[in-house]
């Protein structure tokens, strides 16, 4: 028996979509394990009308399941794809099974899994970490092609959270003239206190602003409640990350598609700021993501690929990506004090002094006070309160931070009041090793305008030399 099969939960994994609604898609999951049959229906709802089909609609319920693939046999697809549906789903299963295998299993930060289930030196392999799913379907393959629509290079949609860089990105083709969709996903739970200051903001003004209300938290809930290998007292501990869930951005995406067809929408942005590839080697000779795939510029090309062989002329991007967020805080904070007050980068947030704060204590608030302290920003307008220079390295230097070496460096520096040479590229723009200048992933329509912005707030452009950052000359 090999590890795939040691560790599987489910005989199979089926994806039922139901024929949509003008407001809703939804349908059913059914897994099978040694001991039957459960199912859960997955519910989509929109602020407005849409128009999708059962095939829209089984892309949509599939990518949540996605995060769950490598514990499951087989995946089977009960309804129409085209062979391009089929190629992306199974390049996904494959991603995301690696990245759950080394990301969660081996390079784990919590104890979620049982320890009779983890891995031994021999099983870490390639082959095991790519697992042993089966995708199938039961329809003939459709037409690769999407119902037509007529796309504008201005109507640009932002999938938006509260976050510092949904909402520079926002401010910036707001600046610049664009027609800007900002699309909030309200998962059923405690999510919505992070987004719903910035959309009540939002939606206040303008009238292009989208919910999309789902309950695929409860769905990721109930598939962790059925994974054997998983320890049920540990993942109910508070933490900084999912147990297994890696595969986030596709359900945000795929489910602004009906959006993105019926608007004419041909811009769709993320908030991936930058990561520095020299922090990223391959684990045991196996290449990963660090399990941020769905952040990633090969995850925006390959999305982007997919929606144009299915006639989807769109496609997703990020703007922040070439700047780390030290620099998109130092922005956002000071091009657009409106946005930033909206600002709620926490995922436990409470309401507090007649409004919604964040909780003070979690890493990704440690990460945010040193971003606004270090950029000399008013920490009280986004809810936090009291906070010395003193006491945020403290809280800082105890907790485990997700941040690039180089610019935790230059942050605790910064704040402590130390002057720093050492770390200049982190407040930069960065070439990346695979572009040949400066923001080459922004449509060209937006590039002069977006690098102008980020030039005003950043220390020049830095290029790869011999494994170092380097001032371009």
């Amino acid at each position: 028996m090999n590890y795939p099969e040691r560790i599987r939960s489910f005989q199979s994994i089926e994806v039922i979509p139901d024929t949509p609604g003008k407001r809703q898609i939804s349908g059913t999951v059914r897994i099978r394990t040694s001991s039957g049959t459960e199912d859960f229906r997955i519910i989509y709802r929109y602020s407005g009308n849409i128009q999708a089909d059962r095939r829209m609609a089984g892309m949509m319920i599939t990518m949540p399941v996605i995060n769950f693939t490598y514990f499951a046999g087989e995946l089977k697809l009960d309804f129409p794809l085209s062979e391009n549906d089929l190629e992306l789903i199974r390049d996904f299963c494959t991603i995301n099974n690696t990245e759950v295998f080394v990301n969660k299993i081996c390079r784990r930060r919590y104890e979620f899994f049982r320890k009779e289930f983890l891995p031994d030196e021999s099983e870490i392999t390639e082959e095991n970490a790519k697992g042993s799913t089966v995708v199938t379907t039961t329809a003939d393959p459709v037409e690769s092609r999407f119902p037509g629509s007529q796309y504008s290079s201005d109507r640009i949609a932002v999938l938006s959270s509260g976050g510092k860089e949904s909402l520079l990105s926002y401010g910036m083709l707001t600046e610049l003239g664009m027609n800007v969709y900002p699309v909030f996903f309200n998962e059923s739970g405690g999510h919505w206190r992070t987004a719903k200051t910035s959309y009540d903001h939002m939606s206040g003004q303008n009238g292009n602003t989208v919910r999309i209300w789902s309950n695929v938290d409860r769905f990721y809930a109930f598939m962790l409640r059925t994974i054997t290998a998983l320890d049920q007292s540990a993942i109910r501990k508070r933490a900084d990350t999912y147990p297994l869930q890696v595969f986030i951005f596709p359900v945000y995406v795929m489910s602004s598609l009906p959006l993105i067809i019926g608007n004419g929408i041909s811009g769709i942005i993320m908030g991936n700021e930058f990561d520095d590839p020299r922090e990223m080697p391959p684990y045991r000779g196996i290449r990963h993501y660090y399990g941020v795939y769905d952040q990633s510029q090969d995850f925006a090309s390959r999305i982007s690929e997919y929606f144009g062989r299915s006639g989807v002329h769109c496609k997703l991007y990020s703007l922040v990506y070439p700047i780390a967020g030290n620099v998109v805080q130092r922005i956002l904070g000071h091009r657009y004090p409106e946005l930033f007050e909206t600002q709620r980068s926490c995922h436990s947030c409470h309401f507090s002094r007649g409004k919604i704060e964040p909780c003070g204590k979690c890493t990704k608030c440690i990460g945010i006070m040193l971003f606004a302290g270090a950029a000399g920003l008013d920490l009280e307008k986004i809810g936090y309160h009291g906070m010395t220079a003193e006491r945020i390295v403290s809280t800082a230097a105890k907790a485990r931070m997700r941040l690039d070496p180089d610019e935790l460096n230059y942050l605790i520096a910064r704040i402590s009041g130390r002057e720093t040479r050492d770390h200049d590229h982190v407040t930069g723009i960065h070439v990346l090793p695979s572009e040949d200048t400066e923001l080459s992933m922004v449509p060209e329509h937006l590039r002069n305008g977006i690098a102008g912005i980020l030039r005003g707030y950043s220390s020049g452009t830095y290029i790869l030399r011999n494994n170092q950052w380097v001032l371009k000359g």
